[in-house]
C-alpha cells in the first residue's frame, strides 16, 4: 500500500469515526428531549430549550447535578449509575426500561438484576385495571370545595361494589400537626408543604370520603391497557418517598395524576393544559375529552343514602324515627303502630341509619350502642325488604365549565355602561346547576371592568376570593352556613365611587322552606380601607338575609344586606334581584336590579339604582 492510499484509509477511518459520534451524540440529544424521558423528569414538554426545571423538588430523584434543570445531563448521568450499580435499576425501572429500549448497545452492558422488594409490591397491587375516582365539594371546607381525585387500581375481576381488594394512589401536602385556618390556607397557597404520592387500601378512602367526610364518589374506568399500566407503576415506583412543592390551585392532586398518565401513554400532553390551574373537575374533563374513560359509576356517600331513605317518609313518620334514635320505648307508642308494617320497617331503619351516621362524628357511647343493637334486632324480627332507590345526579364533568366570561350592558343612575367580566373558577349560586351542588358558590379571582358612557373605563371590582356555603338545617341535620369574600370594589362614598379594598363574612344558618329552595340569614361583618371615610380602616358589623329558589332551568335570587360602620356613622344597605337563564351548558343569561342606600351624619345621603342584563360563557 502507497503513502497516499494509506493517509486516506486512516482520514477515512477517523471521519467516520466522528460521524458515528456525532450520530450517537444527536440520538441521546433526541431523546434527552423526547416527550416520554421529558415526563419520567416531570418536566412541561412545552418549555423552551434551556428553560427546563422539573417539578420535582428532592436531589434524590435526579443523578446529575444538574439533573433538574438538564435533561441531556440526567440520562447520561442515569446510564452512568445502571453501568455502576444495579440496584439502580431497582429504583428506577421505568427509566430502566425507557433507556434499554432506546439506547442500542444497552442491555449489553446493563445486567438484568432481580429487584424483589420491587416484584413484592408489583404482587400486591396486582393491578389490571385503573379508576380516576373523583370525590365530589365538601360545602363546609374551603380546601375541599374544589374536589379531589386519585387514582384506584383494580385487580383482575374486581367487582365494582367489591373493591376490598384494590388500592388508592393519593397525592397530597404533608401538613404538620396545628396547621389549621389561615395558617393552612396561606402555605397551600405559596407551595409552603411538600406534597407526596400514598398507596393505601380502596376502603380506607372509601371511609374517609364517603362516610366521614360525607362526599360522593365519581369512579371512571380508563381504557389503559396492560403495558401502559405496567409502565405507569413502574414510575410510581420511582416517585416513593419523593417530596413535590405543593399548590393548592396548580402543582395539586389533579395536576400530579396527568403526569402520571402522560407518562403510561405518551403523546397525551394533559399536564401542559394547565399552565396556571388546575382544577379537580377541569382534569376529569382532560381525561375525557383524551378519550380515556371506559365507563364511570357513581358511589353514593351515607348521608346522601340516608336524605334518599328520609324522603320516603312522611312528615309525621320523620318525627316518629327522630324521636326512636333517641328514645327506643318509642316503638311502643300508639303512633308508631298505628303505621303499616311495611312504613314501620322504614322507620325503625331510617332511625337505625340515623344512629350510625350521628355516630360517625360523636362516638358510640353504651346507650347509643344499645339502641342501635336492639333497633337492628327489631328489623330481623320481621325482614321487610326496604327500595330506596338513589337517584343518579348528573356526572360532575357534564356541568358547566369552570372558567367564565360575561358581557353586560346596564344603566347605573343616569349613566349607561357596558361590562365584561372574567372568572378563573369556580361557581357561583346563580350559574347553571346540573353537576354542582345546590347552595355552593366559590369564586377565585372573579375580574370586572365597566365602560360607562362619556368615555369613563374603570376596575369596577377585582375578587381574589368569593365563598357561599347555604348548608340547610332541619330536624335531623344542622350544619351551619357561611360566607367570605375578599376584593377590591368601587364603593359609593361622598357622593362618588371610591376604590376601596376590603374583607367581609360571617355565619349563621340556612333553612329550606320547600323543595328547590332555600332561605338564609347571617350575622356578617366587614373590614373596609377606604380613603374617603374618616377613618382610613373601618369595620362594620352587618346583616345578610335573602332567598334562593331553583327551577329546572332558570334560578332565583333575593338578598338584602345592611351594613353599619362603628366610627364613621355610615350606613350601607343594599336590596338585589338577581335572576338567571340556562341557555345551554355553558351559556347563560342573568338579569340584575340592585337598590342602594348610603346614609351618613357627616356626608350627603345618597341613593342610586342599578339594573343590569349580563351574557355568561363558560369554558
Amino acid at each position: 500500500m502507497t503513502i497516499k492510499a494509506l493517509v486516506l484509509s486512516i482520514i477515512f477511518v477517523v471521519l467516520t469515526g466522528v460521524n458515528v459520534q456525532a450520530k450517537e451524540a444527536n440520538s441521546i440529544k433526541q431523546l434527552a428531549f423526547s416527550e416520554r424521558w421529558l415526563s419520567l423528569l416531570h418536566i412541561n414538554t412545552q418549555q423552551k430549550a434551556g428553560e427546563f426545571k422539573s417539578y420535582v423538588d428532592d436531589d434524590s430523584f435526579f443523578f446529575a447535578e444538574d439533573g433538574k434543570v438538564n435533561p441531556k445531563s440526567e440520562l447520561l448521568a442515569t446510564v452512568t449509575a445502571l453501568k455502576a450499580d444495579r440496584d439502580n435499576q431497582c429504583k428506577f425501572p421505568a427509566r430502566t426500561q425507557f433507556l434499554l429500549e432506546h439506547i442500542k448497545g444497552l442491555q449489553e452492558q446493563v445486567k438484568p438484576t432481580y429487584c424483589q422488594e420491587y416484584l413484592d409490591w408489583r404482587k400486591k397491587l396486582n393491578t389490571t385495571k385503573v379508576v380516576l375516582v373523583f370525590a365530589s365539594a365538601q360545602l363546609n371546607s374551603p380546601s375541599s370545595m374544589y374536589g379531589h381525585t386519585f387514582l384506584r387500581f383494580d385487580p383482575d375481576n374486581v367487582e365494582q361494589n367489591s373493591t376490598y381488594l384494590s388500592y388508592a394512589l393519593n397525592f397530597g401536602a404533608t401538613v404538620p400537626e396545628g396547621d389549621g385556618g389561615f395558617l393552612y390556607a396561606a402555605r397551600g397557597l405559596t407551595g409552603g408543604y411538600p406534597g407526596n404520592f400514598a398507596a393505601n387500601p380502596y376502603f380506607e378512602k372509601i371511609k374517609e370520603y364517603n362516610r366521614l367526610e360525607n362526599r360522593d364518589l365519581w369512579e371512571y374506568k380508563l381504557n389503559l391497557n396492560q403495558q401502559e399500566i405496567d409502565t405507569m407503576l413502574a414510575h410510581i415506583w420511582e416517585l416513593q418517598g419523593i417530596n413535590f412543592e405543593y399548590y393548592f390551585f396548580d402543582e395539586n392532586c389533579s395536576f400530579r395524576l396527568l403526569e402520571l398518565l402522560d407518562v403510561a401513554r405518551p403523546g397525551l400532553l394533559l399536564a401542559n393544559k394547565f399552565p396556571v390551574t388546575a382544577m379537580p373537575l377541569d382534569t376529569v374533563r382532560v381525561v375525557k375529552n383524551a378519550n380515556l374513560i371506559a365507563e364511570s359509576y357513581y358511589r353514593p356517600s351515607i348521608l346522601t343514602e340516608l336524605k334518599a331513605q328520609l324522603a320516603l317518609l312522611s312528615h309525621n313518620e320523620k318525627k316518629i324515627a327522630l324521636a326512636l334514635s333517641t328514645d327506643i320505648e318509642v316503638l311502643d307508642s300508639t303512633e308508631f303502630l298505628a303505621l303499616p308494617l311495611e312504613q314501620q320497617s322504614l322507620v325503625i331503619d331510617s332511625a337505625y341509619r340515623y344512629l350510625r351516621y350521628q355516630n360517625t362524628f360523636n362516638g358510640r357511647p353504651k346507650d347509643t350502642a344499645r339502641r342501635s343493637f336492639l333497633l337492628l334486632r327489631k328489623l330481623n324480627e320481621k325482614p321487610t325488604k326496604i327500595n330506596v332507590v338513589i337517584e343518579q345526579p348528573l356526572r360532575p364533568d357534564l356541568g358547566h365549565k369552570t372558567s367564565m366570561v360575561g358581557f353586560g350592558l346596564g344603566q347605573n343612575g343616569e349613566r349607561a355602561f357596558a361590562e365584561a367580566k372574567y372568572r378563573a373558577s369556580y361557581h357561583d349560586l346563580l350559574d347553571p346547576l346540573p353537576g354542582y351542588y345546590s347552595g355552593m358558590s366559590l369564586n377565585m379571582l372573579n375580574i370586572m371592568f365597566r365602560f360607562y358612557q362619556g368615555g369613563d373605563f374603570k376596575l369596577e371590582k377585582a375578587e381574589l376570593l368569593d365563598i357561599v356555603s347555604l348548608s340547610t338545617r332541619d330536624n335531623y341535620f344542622t350544619p351551619w352556613s357561611w360566607k367570605a369574600n375578599i376584593s377590591i370594589e368601587q364603593q359609593w362614598t361622598v357622593d362618588k365611587d371610591v376604590l376601596v379594598t376590603q374583607g367581609s363574612g360571617g355565619g349563621g344558618v340556612s333553612y329550606q322552606p320547600f323543595d328547590n329552595s332555600s332561605v338564609f340569614l347571617f350575622a356578617t361583618g366587614r373590614v373596609e380601607f377606604n380613603r374617603k371615610l374618616d377613618t382610613f380602616a373601618a369595620i362594620a358589623p352587618g346583616v345578610h338575609t335573602g332567598f334562593l329558589y331553583y327551577w329546572p332551568k332558570s334560578t332565583l335570587l333575593l338578598e338584602a344586606e345592611h351594613y353599619q360602620f362603628l366610627f364613621d356613622q355610615t350606613q350601607r344597605s343594599r336590596f338585589t334581584l338577581q335572576q338567571s337563564l340556562e341557555l345551554g351548558g355553558d351559556h347563560s343569561l342573568r338579569l340584575i336590579a340592585d337598590f342602594h342606600y348610603i346614609k351618613s351624619k357627616t356626608h350627603t345621603n345618597n341613593s342610586y339604582q342599578e339594573i343590569k342584563l349580563e351574557y355568561r360563557h363558560y369554558f
